[in-house]
């Protein structure tokens, strides 16, 4: 049975601007971000792994961190705003500034919070979840014995 899709599934929480909530299909609340802005995310999964892929272009390394407590992983930092001197005025402004933090619900019983490993490069942020392996049941050996 394939355990991660649900965990994972993306879809906003109406009527609260700003906050970006992860559902899976039955309800249970998985992340939420809570700030003006939240990196884009990408989360994949491999054989071995979940991957959540964040990007945080402008976002230097002393800018933010990852910590993982209570089934909550929390990625959160700043973007700061950098305006070149003599600036008159902005014709067009797109990206997102400021504060961010982006949480992530992870169940103890799919991942090894353990082994979890954090990758910055070239402005992404790459987390990798080592699944937790699937126990098979103990098979028990049944001793016959004759009855005389």
């Amino acid at each position: 049975m394939d355990r991660f899709p649900k965990i994972f599934s993306v879809r906003f929480k109406p009527g609260e601007e700003g906050q970006e909530a992860c559902y899976d299909p039955f309800g249970s609340h998985r992340f939420t971000g809570r700030s003006g802005w939240t990196p884009n995310t990408d989360i994949l999964e491999t054989e071995d792994d979940v991957i959540i892929l964040m990007d945080l272009a402008g976002v230097g390394k002393e800018d933010f961190g990852v910590t993982f407590e209570d089934s909550l992983l929390k990625v959160s930092g700043l973007r700061p705003k950098k305006q070149p001197p003599g600036l008159i005025r902005f014709h067009r402004m797109e990206i997102d500034y400021g504060p961010f933090e982006k949480l992530f619900r992870v169940p103890d019983d799919l991942v090894d919070a353990e082994k979890i490993q954090a990758v910055h490069r070239n402005g992404f942020l790459e987390l990798i979840l080592p699944k937790k392996k699937v126990r098979e049941p103990t098979k028990i050996v049944i001793v016959h014995e004759d009855s005389p």
